[in-house]
């Protein structure tokens, strides 16, 4: 799916990724002493969004390789 709509894939992981961060934000100032329920999915949505942004870099380094092949087999034709 990179290869044919590396846009469309990049804007989904991007979204996903500042929902996470939605997520994390109501339960900012909770601690874990008074663990409620906010604390767990503010730690959900916090370390979702660093694994969805790990993601994005990777996908992104992915379809720029793939971009500069396609360019390269063009060239090289």
């Amino acid at each position: 799916m990179i290869r044919q709509h590396p846009g469309r894939v990049l804007s989904v992981t991007a979204l996903i990724a500042v929902v996470f961060v939605a997520l994390s934000y109501p339960g900012r100032n909770d601690t874990a002493g008074a663990a409620g329920a906010w604390y767990y999915i503010s730690a959900v949505g916090w370390f979702g969004f660093l694994i969805t942004f790990v993601v994005f870099i990777v996908l992104a380094v992915i379809a720029a390789v793939h971009r500069s092949s396609g360019r390269r087999r063009a060239v090289s034709s």
